[in-house]
């Protein structure tokens, strides 16, 4: 018998777990809300620092599409949200992931984007009161849509969500000073080009 969608979602939300809490070295913690009425898959926050954290969709698709005029397969995943419901904030954010039948894992890259972004872009429908979207990304190393910016290695995640994390503008310096602790001496804090070039860790 195949997996079923229930199953499917939660090995996603076990393999993103594990990513973050392995790939942070620990520094991450991931919790699981008793509801999910506010869409929140897990709840991200790093150890000691408290009032912050990071609200995750996690998505996943188990086979990739390849179309007759591309040479590398697309990660396409179909998603809808009542209207109420959907909420555009700078601490939700989207994990979308092949999840590869074979490796039994995400397969990289694995895309980390904030609910902004994927609400104004994924193209979005609106019918009858329901919003539906359509995420599509290609999967291959010369990728040249608009997702490139966002894609994130599995094993980089954790960092990654650290990051965003503590770029978060309303952070108090107690909690920026904890999270440049968390980071430690070898993080390298550059620019707001992009969401791939903030962190660079030797």
């Amino acid at each position: 018998m195949p997996i079923t969608r229930v199953q499917q979602g939660t090995i996603g939300q076990f393999l993103a777990a594990i990513l973050m809490m392995m790939g942070s070295a620990g520094r991450l913690e991931v919790a699981v809300p008793m509801s999910d009425d506010d869409r929140r898959d897990q709840e991200v926050h790093a150890r000691g620092v408290f009032g912050k954290s990071l609200a995750l969709q996690i998505k996943t698709a188990m086979q990739l599409h390849l179309r007759s005029h591309l040479v590398t397969p697309l990660l396409y995943i179909h998603f809808s949200v009542d209207a109420k419901r959907l909420v555009s904030h700078p601490l939700f954010w989207y994990l979308f992931a092949y999840l590869d039948p074979k490796t039994m894992a995400f397969a990289d890259p694995i895309f980390l984007i904030d609910s902004a972004t994927v609400h104004a872009h994924a193209i979005p429908r609106l019918r009858g009161g329901i919003w539906h979207f359509g995420f599509q990304a290609s999967m291959g190393p010369r990728g040249r849509d608009m997702w490139v910016p966002f894609r994130v290695s599995p094993e980089d995640l954790g960092n990654r969500v650290l990051q965003i994390l503590r770029d978060q503008p309303l952070a108090s310096m107690t909690e920026r000073a904890s999270m440049d602790s968390l980071l430690g001496s070898d993080a390298l804090w550059v620019g707001r080009r992009g969401p791939a070039e903030r962190l660079k860790v030797a």
